[in-house]
């Protein structure tokens, strides 16, 4: 037998295709398939995502400690705010009340309590007043209380703060007896002051009367002197009982042009001759509420005043008319030389003159009176010179007059 050639018996392999060859001969990692590469960049995706998330929920977590930090100091403020309040409520001297949107009570501190007594919470608010008349200014039980409200519009509540004012009542009214007091007295001591200067004189003239040689003109001027000394204590202790008499006359409607007309009748036969007065005219539309004959003595008492000026020629001009439909004005304006600045806060005063034979009670009888009537006075200087006094009260409309009449018909 034949003897095998192992070496030439070699087994051939099968050919390989050019375009495999060329692709197992090609460097680099071998390429997947299309479906793998996708989910890998699916994968690679949702790792980054997830990592993101992870991020975010991790800053989320930080904010909401933070958050849940401020918010637990902003309780515990709150906490501390409510406290507070509520123990400065609770030793509050005012009466402190809660009124719900029906006005019944959901709350009082103790001061409210004590002040209104009980039941109080859940009671209505005018069950309170009623049992309490203090709360609407009438004096019960010699209390007086001073109640304030202010609503809390976001809900709908009122807070009501009463205060017990009856000391300080007490205590006003101690004052109040101490200035008239005061006031009597230094009335009293100047009223003797001014009695005693003419007093002095009327007493020398007397003396004087008692000698048998005095001769009969003497005597007619002796005893004239004396009856001006007497006439001057008559209208001192006049203007005294006038001031000191202090009630509101009867009152009655007239009209401004009345009281202007009775003005000048009183006062323009006792003009001296280098006084001159103008009253401006007025119809009968201004009408008010007030004692003719008082009113006309206070204008009389300006009037006088100014006559009394130290000057060659004196001129007193009278202006009135309407401000308002509510005021009417009385403008008494002379052109002397004026008030001293340093005068002008006390002219209104009792016995307050710069004159050696005033009795400084004239301004204080016309301040009076106008303050009885409701009105107010005040005094100036004039830019162009001389004193103005400016008189204001309230006018009467026809309807409030007609009503006013006829209650005094109905009384009388």
């Amino acid at each position: 037998m034949p003897t095998m050639n192992i070496a030439d018996e070699r087994l051939e392999q099968p050919a390989i295709p050019q375009d495999l060859a060329s692709c197992t001969h090609q460097a680099g990692p071998p390429t997947l398939p299309a479906p793998i590469a996708a989910l890998e960049a699916v994968y690679r995706e949702l790792d980054t995502s997830y990592r993101e998330l992870q991020d975010q929920v991790l800053g989320l977590r930080t904010e909401l400690a933070v958050s849940h930090r401020a918010r637990l100091k902003e309780l515990e403020e709150k906490e501390c705010l409510f406290e507070r309040l509520s123990s400065l409520l609770a030793v509050l001297p005012g009466g402190v009340v809660l009124l719900d949107r029906s006005e019944n009570i959901r709350d009082a501190n103790p001061a409210a309590v004590e002040l209104l007594g009980e039941p109080l919470i859940g009671e209505s608010w005018s069950s309170v007043v009623k049992r309490n008349p203090e709360l609407c200014g009438e004096r019960g039980r010699g209390r007086h209380f001073s109640v304030n409200s202010r609503a809390l519009t976001s809900r709908g509540e009122t807070v009501v703060l009463i205060t017990d004012t009856t000391e300080m009542h007490e205590l006003q009214q101690q004052l109040e007896r101490r200035h008239r007091l005061a006031a009597m007295g230094e009335m009293a001591a100047r009223l003797a002051h001014q009695i005693r200067t003419p007093l002095a004189s009327t007493t020398l003239y007397l003396s004087q009367l008692a000698r048998p040689d005095l001769q009969r003109a003497q005597r007619e001027s002796i005893a004239g002197r004396l009856g001006e000394r007497l006439g001057h204590m008559e209208g001192l202790i006049e203007s005294m009982l006038s001031f000191v008499r202090g009630k509101n006359p009867e009152q009655a409607v007239i009209t401004l042009r009345e009281i202007l007309d009775r003005l000048q009748a009183n006062l323009r036969p006792g003009l001296p001759e280098h006084v001159s007065l103008a009253v401006t005219p007025v119809d009968d539309t201004l009408r008010l509420r007030a004692c003719a004959d008082d009113l006309v003595g206070a204008l009389g008492n300006l009037v006088s005043n100014a006559s009394e000026l130290k000057q060659s020629r004196i001129h007193i001009d009278i202006w009135a008319g309407a401000l308002s439909a509510q005021w009417l004005q009385i403008r008494v304006r002379d052109n002397g030389p004026g008030v001293a600045e340093e005068h002008l806060p006390r002219l209104f005063d009792p016995f307050f003159t710069t004159r050696s034979k005033g009795t400084g009670l004239g301004l204080a009888v016309v301040a009076m009176t106008v303050e009885h009537l409701g009105g107010r006075v005040r005094v100036s200087n004039h830019a162009e010179g001389g004193a103005e006094f400016l008189i204001d009260l309230p006018l009467l409309d026809a309807t409030a007059g007609e009503a006013f009449e006829n209650d005094n018909r109905s009384t009388s």
